[in-house]
């Protein structure tokens, strides 16, 4: 492998690494992408949101997606408190552009995008990993990295642009920046897929399911066929329950017998693979660029499953970093001003998802959720949020304004 001869070295092979490396390869950039794993490979984060599809048009990987999965016309909230429920649909939104997304199998739907990556002409390398991040003075240069089937073979590798999208391992963040936790989502998720779970007729198939219950919420996600990913997010107080020596299944298990709403949805199902867990993954980094590098995805920071917007995040973001990239190898400054209209957007889309999420813990949102004779102009925003509509680049809507004085962001101090 030559050490040389690359625009950006981009560190993770997930949505946001390998959104980046098409999105700079169509524009004609050199772009290596490290991957520690060998694809195809188990992720959660399976629900995406509408306006992805605005990037996966631009990549010309819309139509190979739209074959692949079900798709995802809106949402559906039910609560095991009031015994309410309410169905938002996609072209409810203040900006109905894109009306549906998918649910993807993210094994597939990950691997669909880093082969594409790798069809547009950025260079992917499966199981290396980047161990070290290389500068001089404040500004990134290259990494250092190892062959993990040969784990002797160590190179170090040079661009004028490192991305790091390593997602929660955050490499530059545990090396060089400062990471903090998100106030009130201290949340444990517990995850498995099952078959035969049931699901709504018709064109609402395709929508999560959310059933929100005295200790956090349930998430039931439809694939294509019939099997969906079932999970619950729970508050650090009940997975305190866990009885010592529990199994995940066990303790999963009583869970959802605390939710007969859940339940039910859930009669009749057969598990298909061990229950799993993730722990402590809300988090915030202090800045998102720097001298010749950046984050994207994950490793800049995660907020919470709720509302799917983890990978939104992630694609639309790295669709952002590589225009700014471009820009910035256009004309020779790497800086990190060069970078700070990127920081900018994607902080501003962050705390807009953030404001709502944390809202909805504390309760006010969630109440909002499921007001009767909701008025016609909230319907809408919430569904414009559920929709992804947080990148407002050009122009910031008189509703997102609301949003943040209604449901404002509690961000992470950083002394």
């Amino acid at each position: 492998m030559s050490n040389h001869g690359w625009d950006a070295l981009i560190l993770g092979g997930g949505p946001g690494g390998s959104t980046l490396a098409a999105s700079l390869a169509r524009r004609g950039r050199r772009a290596l992408v490290l991957e520690r794993e060998k694809f195809p490979r188990f992720h959660i984060g399976e629900s995406l949101l509408p306006r992805s599809r605005e990037v996966f048009a631009e990549l010309g990987v819309d139509e190979e997606l739209d074959r692949r999965f079900l798709r995802k016309y809106g949402a559906r909230f039910l609560c095991c408190t009031t015994r309410r429920e309410s169905t938002y649909r996609f072209e409810e939104s203040f900006d109905p552009k894109f009306t549906y997304a998918y649910q993807v199998p993210r094994a597939e739907f990950d691997h669909v995008l880093l082969e594409h990556a790798r069809k547009l002409g950025a260079e992917v390398r499966e199981q290396w990993e980047a161990t070290d991040v290389l500068f001089e003075g404040s500004r990134a240069v290259g990494v250092r990295a190892k062959n993990l089937l040969n784990p002797s073979e160590v190179v170090e590798l040079f661009a004028p642009v490192v991305v790091d999208a390593t997602g929660r391992d955050t490499l530059l963040a545990s090396r060089t920046r400062r990471k903090a936790n998100i106030a009130r989502l201290d949340k444990t998720a517990l995850f498995s897929h099952y078959r035969g779970t049931f699901r709504p007729s018709g064109q609402d198939e395709g929508n999560i399911q959310i059933v929100i219950f005295e200790h956090g919420w349930f998430w039931f996600i439809p694939f294509l066929g019939d099997v969906t990913s079932v999970g619950v997010v729970v508050s650090s107080e009940w997975m305190r329950q866990k009885q010592k020596g529990e199994t995940l299944e066990s303790f999963y298990d009583r869970t959802f017998a605390r939710s007969p709403m859940a339940s039910e949805l859930l009669s009749g199902a057969t598990r298909l693979r061990p229950v799993g867990a993730l722990a402590d993954f809300s988090y915030r980094i202090d800045q998102l660029a720097g001298d010749g590098w950046l984050f994207v995805g994950d490793a800049g920071g995660f907020l919470d499953p709720l509302f799917s917007t983890g990978a939104h995040l992630a694609i639309k973001g790295a669709s952002l970093a590589a225009e700014a990239i471009d820009h910035a190898l256009t004309t020779g400054d790497v800086s990190r001003a060069a970078f700070a209209s990127y920081e900018a957007n994607v902080r501003y889309a962050v705390d807009l998802f953030l404001g709502v999420v944390q809202s909805f813990y504390a309760g006010q949102f969630r109440e909002t959720l499921f007001e009767p004779n909701q008025r016609t102009t909230i319907r809408r925003l919430i569904t414009s949020i559920l929709a992804g509509d947080v990148f407002h680049v050009e122009r910031r809507p008189p509703w997102a304004a609301f949003l943040r004085e209604h449901y404002p962001a509690e961000v992470p101090t950083f002394g």
